[in-house]
This record gives structure tokens, sequence and C-alpha cells, in this order.
């Protein structure tokens, strides 16, 4: 496998942008490992360890990083250490996702080589370091810095409980983390290892003072690992809680390599036959696996990394990127029958606390989604059985309680419309809070939200028809062709500018320009006449088209923000007003194939306007995609650096324009 991403001396050596490029890894059941190509910690999120010790919904940062230190002749040259410190960059040569982080260092008449991997399952981090040229046996000195805290939180000072066990074993040297907490063990090949538990050390990150936050961190430097190293003798440290099950696979990466590999196979946009090296789709597919989370026997998706946890709109949305194109069907049925063990009133919850793991169901188009999912995944898998029992049944209950009516005012209104609010609540995707009250609490009748509905209402149509539930597809038919006459009556606009927004509680129509029309003729059933789907798009690409997405709304708004920065209440009060989201370009780029044709010329277009976002792929987050970009130039990128919706959606559409275009 290539390396996914190549980055140069000239790169690596310049303080900034090794500084500002990010990685991430992950375990597959929640943990992960995350930092700077300079190795320095720039976020509280960052750190080699972090894991769900106490329950899949608290992560915690167990070890934040190494202090290394090659000693070569009586010299000492420092290579990296997760605060800030001037020089150990100068020594980096080269970085690489292969697809795992490989630095390469020189220093001493000595290239050396560390490479950082994540063993799929194993709750454990592997950091091997290897000569690849140069005489003479090298010293690395390895000082581990830990500490055990959740992950959105900094110390002031040193954590009581964080101890080592007396007395050291043989290669393994454990530290008690607290009460309730599994130990944390260094399984080594260093001949001599020195502890020190008293060595407590200040750090600041200074991105988390940018967001507003607390920025300064206690962390223990717990002791050193030496170790002597020459090109035919490695050195390897293992920072696991699974002590028992360390195994010798743990320290080859071969296996998970090859399953990436694996995943990449299936998705070939490519007629059988064809070979076209394409540097972005093991990108995106590598990507894409981060987020894919097996908790016990059931499957979910992390929203976005550092800091988000399970939002199920999200997965949803994204199922198509993340499972259905590389041909996980069993984890996308898993997904999808997991998520009906929370259901309750026709609702599918939201998200889950990160406290106790409580579902939550303040949302009226997740349930929506749900169905949407439900689709997809019958198109890609063919999965009958799944289907007859019991996805379509769940998907009737959806209907049947809408219809009467579910929590916070979510109804069916006498135009067979869909109204919804409650106050206090955010309904919608366009959630931010400040001071418990929504930014844009749109209450009322929502675009999307109805666009939504009538897809539901074809998808069970056609599902009815697929089982041969003939009652039930008339009347489905029959109830879908009277919203979308609701529909085009309640939102169109007659001045041109495609779609209301939403019309309020009192029947007054919004003409805020925003994205959400986008779904009225991007999903799989467009409730909007063909005739009028021009207006929608040439309203897009007028107001809020950028080469990063779509924004959320139309400059020239009250509301409308140039930028989503500063501190949580300025970032909120931005988040969905103005500021530009990529994971829309996907539903933007549907809408344009569809109403303008499945050319080759058309797809050309189309990829034009995602390659700004490819190119992003080695910037930023590297290998991923933000959650979001400011509203104006230069489009700063911002939020998680690496977002599951943002993935899947480029990889979902990447993927269908290379379908489209011609083979040169």
């Amino acid at each position: 496998m290539e390396p996914l991403i190549d980055l140069d001396v000239e790169i690596c050596q310049d303080p900034a942008i090794a500084e500002s490029l990010e990685w991430l890894i992950a375990d597959g059941s929640g943990g992960f490992a995350s930092s700077t190509v300079k190795a320095r910690n720039t976020r509280k999120y960052h750190g080699l360890l972090i894991l769900p010790v106490k329950a899949p919904w608290e992560r915690r940062l167990l070890l934040a990083g190494f202090e290394e230190t090659l000693v070569k002749e009586d010299r000492e040259y420092l290579l990296s250490t997760p605060s800030e410190s001037p020089g150990g960059e100068s020594f980096l040569v080269n970085f690489r996702l292969d697809p795992f982080p490989v630095f390469t260092y020189f220093a001493g008449e000595c290239e050396l080589e560390k490479r950082i991997f994540m063993p799929r399952g194993k709750n454990a981090v592997i950091v091997r370091y290897r000569v690849l040229e140069g005489e003479g046996e090298c010293h690395i000195r390895v000082s581990p810095f830990i500490t055990s805290r959740n992950i959105h939180e900094v110390r002031e000072a040193a954590a009581e409980s964080v101890k080592p066990v007396e007395p050291m074993e043989e290669n393994i040297v454990r530290y008690r983390l607290g009460e309730d907490l599994p130990e944390l063990c260094f399984i080594h090949n260093a001949p001599k290892v020195r502890i020190d538990n008293s060595e407590w050390r200040s750090f600041e990150y200074p991105r988390e003072k940018d967001r507003g936050y607390e920025s300064m961190d206690a962390l223990l430097r717990a002791g050193e690992f030496l170790f002597k190293i020459a090109p035919e003798k490695p050195g390897h440290i293992i920072a696991t809680i699974n002590e028992n099950d360390p195994g010798e696979s743990i320290l080859s990466e071969r296996e998970e390599t090859r399953r990436i590999e694996n995943l990449l196979k299936r998705v070939n946009p490519y007629p059988a036959g064809w070979k076209k090296k394409d540097s972005v789709l093991p990108l995106l597919v590598n990507a894409s696996d981060t987020f894919v989370v097996k908790e016990k026997d059931a499957v979910s998706v992390i929203a976005g990394y550092p800091w988000f946890y399970k939002w199920v709109r999200d997965s949803l949305i994204s199922i198509q990127g993340l499972l259905l194109e590389p041909g996980r069907f069993e984890e996308a049925r898993n997904l999808l029958l997991s998520l009906l063990k929370h259901y309750k009133d026709g609702l599918i919850p939201v998200t889950f606390s990160e406290k106790d793991g409580t579902p939550l169901y303040h949302s009226a188009d997740t349930s929506l989604w749900f169905i949407q999912a439900v689709y997809q995944y019958y198109n890609a898998s063919h999965d009958i059985d799944s289907i007859r029992m019991p996805l379509y049944d769940s998907v009737k209950d959806i209907i049947n309680q809408y219809i009467r009516g579910t929590r916070y005012g979510i109804k069916q209104d006498e135009d067979g419309l869909i109204a919804a609010g409650e106050p206090g609540v955010a309904l919608t995707w366009m959630d931010a809070h400040v001071e418990g009250q929504p930014v844009t609490p749109r209450f009322g009748k929502c675009v999307e939200i109805n666009a939504l509905w009538y897809n539901a209402l074809r998808i069970a149509a056609f599902l009815a028809d697929l089982l041969d539930d003939e009652e039930a597809f008339t009347a489905y038919e029959m109830h879908a062709e009277r919203v979308k006459q609701s529909f085009e009556k309640t939102f169109w606009n007659e001045t041109g500018q495609g779609l209301y927004d939403r019309t309020g509680e009192d029947g007054r129509p919004d003409p805020s320009i925003r994205p959400n029309q986008i779904f009225a003729i991007s999903l799989s059933f467009p409730v909007l006449p063909e005739d009028k789907a021009g207006a929608v798009l040439k309203c897009i690409d007028r107001f809020l088209l950028t080469p990063y997405g779509l924004r959320t709304l139309a400059p020239g708004h009250p509301d409308y923000k140039t930028s989503c920065r500063g501190n949580i209440v300025a970032r909120d009060h931005a988040y969905h007003q103005g500021t530009v989201w990529p994971w829309l370009i996907g539903p933007y780029i549907d809408a344009l194939i569809r109403y303008s044709g499945e050319n080759p010329e058309l797809a050309k277009k189309a990829m034009e306007n995602i390659k700004p976002l490819l190119e992003r792929l080695e910037q930023d987050g590297l290998g991923s995609v933000s959650e979001v970009f400011d509203a104006e130039p230069p489009h700063r990128p911002g939020g998680c650096f690496a977002q599951a919706w943002s993935v899947s959606e480029l990889l979902r559409i990447y993927v269908k324009l290379q379908r489209i275009l011609p083979l040169m």
C-alpha cells in the first residue's frame, strides 16, 4: 500500500506548518490517538492513548505523548515532546501516513524511524523505533507523560491517584490511574528503565486558548525508558490497559493494513479490469474507517474527532459513504438494528449522553433519516429478510407516530405537512444553543423536515410494493401525493429565490436563504417538481455555494456571520448563520446531476466543485475533512478536524462522479 500522505523535509521543518497539521488513528472500539506532525500536543484532545476506560461514553486521556531524545556519542538530540520545545522539529525530515503515522528523523549521523500503530480493539498503542541508516548503536531516551482525565477537561495540578505500581516487573511498568480504573501498562524491550512519579509538568494547549477554554494541563513525567537500537535491533513500547493480552500480533501492522486494503478494493467505481492509480480514494476510505466503532455487539459512528461522541443523525446521513460504499453491509445492518433497541414513540435517538449513555430524542428529522438509510441499505445489499422483519414495521410505525403526534410537538398538520417545535429545544440539524436557547429555533414547518417526510412516505410505498403489501402501498402513495401538493404551496417562494426555509407557528413564511431547501431536490424521492428545481439550484449557486460546501445563511441577512471563531458563545452564534458545512456539497451535487443529466461534461464540472475539498485532504486534519469552514475567504477550517459526514459525503460523491466520468 502506497503512503496516503508523504510530507517532505521543507514542510516538516517549518514549525508553524508542522504544528498546524494534525493526524489521527483509531482502534475501532472508541479509542484513538492524535497529535501534530511536530509531535506537539496543541489540544487537550491530543494524545497517544485515549480510551473509553470506564464505559463507551467516557473517554479518557491516559498517555499524552513521549519526550524522545536521541543520545549518540555523548551528544543529545531532542526529537519531540508533547510540550512546546524549540528545535525538535529541525531533526524531522519526513512524515507519512502509511496508513499509520511514520516519523523519520536525522540526527547524529543517524536516520531513525518512529512508527505509531493502534491494533484494532486491543486498547493499546504501539510505538516502534528503528535505525534506518547509521553506524553503531543509538540510544533513545523515552519519557512518557501520563494522566487520567476526561478528554474534555484539563487539570491544574497533579492527580494524586496516578502512581507507579511497585515492584517493577521485567519488561512491564504499571501505573495505577485511580479507583475503579484499570492500570496503565507499558510493555517494552528497553534494557534500562527509571521510574519517577514525582515530576509533574504544566503544558499549554494553544488551540484551546484560541477557543476560549482553559488551556493549562498538568501531566506526570513517568520516568525514562532507555533503548539501545541498531538497524537489526528495533525498540518498542506498548501502552495498554490490557496487559494480559498484548500478544505478538499487536506488534504487526500487516493485518490491519490488509483490512484497510480490502475495504478499498470493495469501493471500486471503475469497470472490471480497469486499473487507475487513484490517490484520493485510499485517503477517503482510510478516513471513513476511523469513524466506525464496534462496542460489544453494536456498531455505531463517532460524529467527529477529536471531541464528538455518537450523533445518530450524522451516522444515518453517513451510512452510504462510511459503510455501504465499502461493502460493510453487515455493519450497516447492525447499526440500523441496534438503533431500534432505543426506538420510542416514533423517535430514533439523535444522540446519547456522554455522562451515562442515556438516549436523547430531541430531533424531528433523525427518524426520517433512518427511513432514508433503510432504503439505501436495501438498494446496496438487497437484504429483503431484514426489510421484512423488523425494518419495514419500524418504518410504518414511525410514519404512524408522526401522523398522530409525538414528543416535542412533532405532528402532521391538516395539510399533511409536519410541524414541530417546543420552547428551548432545537429539533433540526441547526441545533446550536446559547444560554439554553436555540440560536436557530426554526419552530413550525421546516423545509427539509417536510422534504424528508415526503421522501419517507415514498420509501414506505416502495417497501410495501416490495413486500406485496398492496393496501399500504396505495395508502402511502396517496398520502405522499397530498404532501407534495401542500409542500409546493407552502414553501415555494414566488420571488424566484427558491424555497422558504420554514413557516412559523403563525403560518408566516421565513424567506431566509438557507441550504435546507436542497433536500427538496436531492433526496431519493424529490418533492419539488422538476420545473422549479432550477430555481433552487440557481439560488444556492448565487448565495450559498463556496469552494468548501454550502453556507448556512446567505450574505446580507442581518444574522449572517463571516467567520466561526472565538469562544463557544461566538462560535455557536455563527455555527449555522453563514458558516460553511462541507457535507452539504453531497446533496448539492446529487441535485445538480439529477436535473442536468448524468453526462461526463457535467461530472467534470461537478468534480471541479469538490476539488478544493479534495486538496484539503493533505492539509489541516491529514487525510480527513473538517467539520466547518468560515463563510468568507480564505474560508479557514474550524470545528472538528475530522468529521464523519464531511468525509462520508465527499467519498460518496467522489465515487458517484467517477462512475459517470469517461475512462481516460
